[in-house]
């Protein structure tokens, strides 16, 4: 039951993020792409949401980390549904989706299979949950909704479906699973000193790349900075926590080339998730850190030789399946860096934009044509995220010289 209630509550935070617009400011409704304004974005909200929340509940009982997940997640439907709409929608969604998470780190504690779950979870939901709203979306069989919100919100009423079942479900497992469970202190004397920094210097980084051209000099300068930053944090994490970090860090860079998981369609969306659990359960069985970095550094360098002779290694449908091993095999970890350590999936990658795009007036007023005047290089975007790639490597060795830390110290 704890590992069930740890893949809905993964699920539901992954969902949420998915819906989140990484350069969508919530500092101002009216601000436009590339402003600065993006860096407090929801993502980032969620980061130091998730940060705070951890360790507020770091000597908290069980119960009280049980109601705020509740509590969470109710906030979540409620904004999915569009019943809290506007900029105060937005801030209550990522601030509710960050306490979840901070939650069910908590309650996950040290437990492996519960940490894998819930890792494995986010990382799926998060990045598949697009491609299902997608699919969703595209049926056209009949849809059964209430009319909580109007024609002028943007609610999605299958996403609304979605939610409000897998939400429903979490609050029952997260009760029925944790109810009686003691909870063990655990080191939090450096997450606020890591974990609210990290996204904010992520948030302002991406806002200088998001005006440049991938592969340009100022866009490289960012992921450098990026890297370098994610280092500094890996390395301020007590112990040998700080390798999650610098496992999903080399997990974006790797993608850099392919732009991600293939889910193009319902047979890929469902090969991706089928990949993500089998990969997932091989690195709970069989954990080998070092192995799963050795493969993410062949599929950066299988980038290069597809953006080189421009031949599709079609390295995007493995990704999944080592993503999730990868992910696993880096666990255990405290529950306050694995709650720091989850977003930076998503708020440690820079964005990849097509600059100097033109519209063509269409056969019709009402019609355009985009066409592309400057797309991202593919070879530079891979041979720099197989850099990346092995210095993440690099430095996963170091930090597993590391000696461990014992819990409720630092």
């Amino acid at each position: 039951m704890k590992v069930l209630s740890m893949l809905l509550a993964g699920f539901v935070v992954g969902y949420a993020i998915s819906d989140i617009g990484p350069l969508d400011s919530l500092l101002s409704a009216t601000a436009e792409f590339r402003s600065f304004w993006a860096i407090v974005n929801g993502l980032t909200v969620v980061a130091i949401s998730a940060c705070v929340a951890s360790v507020g509940l770091a000597r908290a009982s069980a119960h009280t980390s049980i109601v705020v997940a509740i509590a969470a997640v109710l906030v979540i439907v409620f904004q999915t549904v569009g019943m809290v709409t506007g900029l105060l929608g937005h801030w209550a969604g990522a601030l509710a989706t960050g306490a979840l998470l901070a939650a069910a780190a908590v309650l996950a504690g040290r437990q492996r299979a519960a940490q894998a779950a819930l890792a494995v979870a986010v990382l799926g939901a998060g990045l598949l949950g697009g491609a299902l709203d997608a699919l969703l979306e595209a049926n056209d069989g009949p849809v059964f909704v209430w009319d909580v919100v109007g024609a002028e919100d943007d609610v999605s009423p299958q996403r609304a479906i979605v939610m409000v079942i897998v939400a429903s479900g979490t609050a029952v497992a997260l009760f029925l699973a944790h109810r009686r469970e003691e909870l063990q202190p655990y080191e939090t004397r450096r997450i606020l000193l890591v974990g609210i920094p990290l996204p904010v210097a992520a948030g302002f980084l991406s806002w200088i790349a998001a005006g440049h051209n991938a592969g340009s000099v100022v866009w490289l300068g960012s992921l450098a900075g990026v890297t370098a930053v994610a280092l500094l944090a890996s390395f301020l994490i007590p112990g040998r926590d700080g390798r999650m970090l610098l496992v999903l860090v080399a997990l974006a860079a790797s993608a850099l080339g392919s732009f991600g998981l293939a889910a193009e369609d319902s047979a890929q969306l469902a090969l991706g998730v089928g990949l993500l659990i089998v990969g997932a359960c091989i690195g709970y069985r069989w954990p080998q850190l070092y192995v799963g970095l050795g493969v993410l550094l062949l599929i950066a360098v299988a980038g290069v030789v597809e953006g080189y002779f421009e031949v599709p290694t079609g390295t995007e449908f493995i990704l999944p399946f080592v993503a999730a091993y990868v992910v696993v095999s880096a666990l255990t970890t405290s529950p306050g860096s694995l709650a720091l350590s989850l977003p930076a999936l998503f708020t440690m990658t820079l964005p990849v934009v097509v600059c100097a795009a033109s519209y063509q007036p269409g056969l019709s007023s009402d019609v355009a044509v985009a066409t592309r005047t400057s797309e991202p290089d593919h070879l530079v975007l891979s041979v720099v995220g197989l850099v990346v790639v092995a210095v993440m490597t690099g430095a996963c060795a170091l930090s597993m010289r590391r000696p461990t830390v014992v819990s409720g110290t630092s």
